[in-house]
């Protein structure tokens, strides 16, 4: 006997599921329906990373600020003046990007409403493959970019401002 369900090996509920019928106590009854939430997942957590990106740059900025105090002292610090320079590279780049984004976006919409027709056949011929359709592969490159600048700019600005303060 199973402690944990209390069912013994040998009732229905053990036995492997016949092809095509999803187990009763299955997570996701479709694969469309796992692919859902794989992908609102991958949003959540893109997300998280955008979030944390943005309060790591504040992080950064206002350490530098309560620890150098002026802008001579600040600037006088070559770690110091990195990691902010850093932060603005990181913040400047984000806010571009989105705008480049939403405006790759936009054609993709005036692009759908332009010819259902087409958008449709595109649809059809594009449905089950590993392309980037209904996006293009300049979006999906922006936004592997993004995530990196998201990433690494930050966490590098923190790191050159450690070094600021422990090696003055």
């Amino acid at each position: 006997m199973d402690t944990n369900s209390g069912r013994t090996p040998s009732t229905p509920a053990a036995a492997a599921p016949l092809a095509g019928v999803v187990p009763s106590g299955a997570l996701f009854q479709s694969p469309s329906e796992a692919l859902k939430a794989v992908r609102d997942e991958y949003l959540y957590w893109t997300g998280k990373l955008t979030d944390s990106s943005l309060q790591l740059s504040y992080a950064v900025i206002a350490a530098n600020w309560a620890v150098f105090g002026t802008v001579d002292k600040l600037l006088g610090n070559f770690w110091s003046k990195l990691s902010m320079e850093l932060v603005m590279v990181a913040l400047l780049l984000a806010a571009f990007g989105a705008k480049w984004m939403g405006e790759l976006h936009k054609r993709r919409v005036d692009h759908a409403e332009s010819d259902l027709t087409r958008w449709d056949t595109e649809f059809n011929a594009n449905a089950g493959k590993r392309v980037p359709w209904p996006f293009t592969n300049g979006i999906e490159l922006l936004g592997r970019v993004m995530r990196e600048v998201k990433v690494w700019f930050p966490l590098l600005a923190g790191i050159a401002f450690l070094i600021a303060i422990l090696c003055p």
